[in-house]
């Protein structure tokens, strides 16, 4: 059945189409109107000051000979003055003067007798045209007459403005015809709608406020009292509106769980949708790409995804291969990941297509603390070894000189003592670097001046320097220094045997601490060998030895670095060595006031 148009709508659309034919019609008339009025005035406004040019420029044409450097400046003169483009053609064509191009420029230009409104003023009548001019580049609008001697047409005046000014002034009035008639047709249209309104307004508020509950706003209730089956249909909206508010907000609800879940998720994960698009990004995976999980979202994969291993991983689960999972290596700007790859097809119920999940794990710290742990155990199994081995051997030596009668050796029970004495003192670095590391043991910070606990360090290591041969050397400036003393007496207390051990024979220790703002600075310096460039960032790791077989023999457990790294640590500070070959080394703590 073909639908109708209610009699507000008729009524609304014949008022439409009456005003707007009208003022239409009115505004067309009126431009013609306007136009020739506008083009009638600046005629007339042309041809004024033509005829007072040519009043003003008689007596100079009559005379005789021509004072043509006169007429020039006085054209050029009159023409900034009036503002227009003035122009003096003598008989036979010959410009005079011109306002455009001024006195200098008047002798350049060509000839204007074949200018039609030139060849109509020098024949005697006015002469109007509208054409491109050459010698301004521009639209103009000209009028000319003629300038009559005794007897005889002695030259041409022309008064000339650029057609864009007229038509500017068109314009404007224009602009007030049509913006007038559009203020009318609005308050027409105005009333109309008005009085539609009144004629269709239940009909007109069900639909307004079902377009509002289209765009969301379920809290829209309809509030109409006609008695008959519109009321009933509002109220059946009020009912359905109701009842999607409260499933969108279940809906809702679980979006919002399924989008903090996925965004606290460690793992990484992306949805790639079957027009290979990305249906969704979390903030790990745009971690681990290097990207960002806002800006990928229902761009294609291979735009916001740069990796190839990543790529070609996608690639073969979109071709429909159940690709197994994979580890890769990634280089980031955060340095280079370690990364696992697993996808799995999602089918959604209605749709052909199929997205693929894939999760991403960054397993670089897994593997760092794996490697970390097999390192530790292999070294910490050979730190271990050796002295056992010297003390079991010694020990056999030992039993094998009392089984035969003998005198056992008195050197084999030395050196078996001083095997068990490194062991021990391994096993007591072991646990030191276990408490430091787990934070077992709570930091109790007291405080003491800086030169006090300087000189207490120094003392405690004074004697082993001067066995050595070295020369130990306290210098402490003013302050005080807030921590756990022993343990961080224990921190430089390493550094300070690694420089009696490892310095020069007869090398000078320097044990120094200063206050510089808000850190205290600790320095442990010494004349030594110094230490090779590429041995540097890996000294304060684990059993990690420059000269390990001189290190052992010096007694070291390769643990005392470690140990003095995570003492500073636990205390919010940081230690850094500076070191180059025959250059000695200097072991460097900055520990923040508030925690020093």
């Amino acid at each position: 059945m073909k639908r109708r148009l209610s009699i507000a709508a008729k009524f609304f659309l014949t008022h439409l189409a009456i005003a707007g034919a009208a003022l239409f019609l009115a505004g067309a008339v009126g431009f013609l109107i306007v136009r020739s009025f506008v083009m009638a005035d600046a005629d007339e406004a042309l041809v004024a000051k033509a005829r007072l040019v040519a009043e003003t420029f008689r007596p100079l044409l009559a005379a005789r000979p021509l004072p043509m450097a006169e007429i020039a400046e006085k054209g050029d003169l009159l023409g900034k003055m009036s503002d227009t483009r003035l122009t003096i053609v003598l008989p036979d064509g010959t410009v005079v003067a011109d306002s455009a191009v001024g006195a200098a420029g008047v002798r350049g230009m060509e000839n204007h007798a074949h200018r039609p409104e030139i060849r109509d003023a020098l024949s005697g009548t006015l002469g109007f045209s509208q054409r491109r001019s050459i010698t301004v580049r521009k639209e103009m609008r000209y009028a000319a007459l003629p300038i009559l001697g005794e007897s005889e047409v002695i030259g041409a005046a022309r008064a000339a403005v650029p057609s864009s000014d007229l038509a500017g002034r068109l314009w404007r009035i224009t602009a007030v015809i049509w913006g007038t008639g559009f203020a009318a047709l609005v308050l027409i249209l105005a009333g109309a709608a008005w009085l539609a309104r009144r004629i269709t307004g239940p009909l007109a508020e069900m639909q307004a406020a079902a377009r509002e509950m289209g765009s969301g706003n379920l809290s829209r209730t309809l509030q109409i009292r006609t008695g008959d089956e519109v009321e009933d249909m509002a109220e059946a909206m009020n009912r359905m509106a109701s009842q999607l508010a409260i499933t969108i907000g279940q809906l809702d609800a679980g979006k919002a769980r399924l989008a903090t879940m996925l965004a606290s998720l460690s793992d990484g994960v992306i949805v790639v949708a079957s027009d290979r698009t990305v249906r969704m990004m979390n903030r790990a995976a745009g971690t681990i790409l290097d990207t960002s999980e806002t800006m990928g979202e229902g761009r294609p994969y291979a735009e916001v995804i740069r990796l190839p291993q990543v790529l070609a991983f996608i690639d073969e689960w979109m071709r429909g291969g159940e690709t197994k999972p994979r580890d890769i290596s990634l280089q980031t700007r955060e340095g280079d990941r370690t990364v696992r790859l697993s996808g799995t097809t999602v089918r959604y119920r209605g749709e052909a297509g199929a997205d693929v999940l894939l999760t991403l794990r960054d397993t670089t710290e897994e593997r760092r603390l794996s490697q970390i742990k097999s390192d530790f155990v292999s070294n910490a199994s050979h730190e271990l070894r050796t002295p056992l081995t010297n003390v079991r051997g010694y020990l056999e030596a030992f039993q094998d000189a009392i089984r035969e009668g003998g005198t056992p050796e008195p050197a084999f029970i030395e050196t078996a003592h001083a095997n068990a004495i490194r062991m021990e003192r391994l096993i007591d670095d072991l646990l030191e670097l276990s408490r430091a590391e787990s934070g077992a043991t709570a930091i109790k910070k007291e405080e003491t001046s800086l030169p006090a606990f300087l000189s207490r360090v120094g003392d405690l290591h004074r004697s082993a320097a001067e066995r050595a041969g070295k020369t130990l050397e306290v210098a402490a400036g003013d302050g005080a220094l807030r921590a756990d003393i022993r343990k961080l007496a224990l921190a430089v207390s390493n550094l300070v045997e690694n420089a009696i051990k490892y310095g020069k024979d007869g090398g000078r220790i320097t044990v120094s601490g200063k206050v510089e703002e808000e850190t205290c600075v600790l320095e442990v310096a010494d004349d030594g060998p110094g230490i090779s460039t590429e041995h540097l960032p890996r000294l304060f790791e684990r059993f990690y030895r420059v000269d390990k077989g001189r290190s052992r023999e010096l007694g070291g457990t390769g643990l005392g670095l470690s140990i003095a790294r995570h003492i500073v640590e636990s205390h919010g500070g940081s230690i850094h060595v500076r070191s180059r070959l025959g250059e000695g080394t200097r072991f460097i703590i900055r520990l923040p006031m508030e925690s020093a």
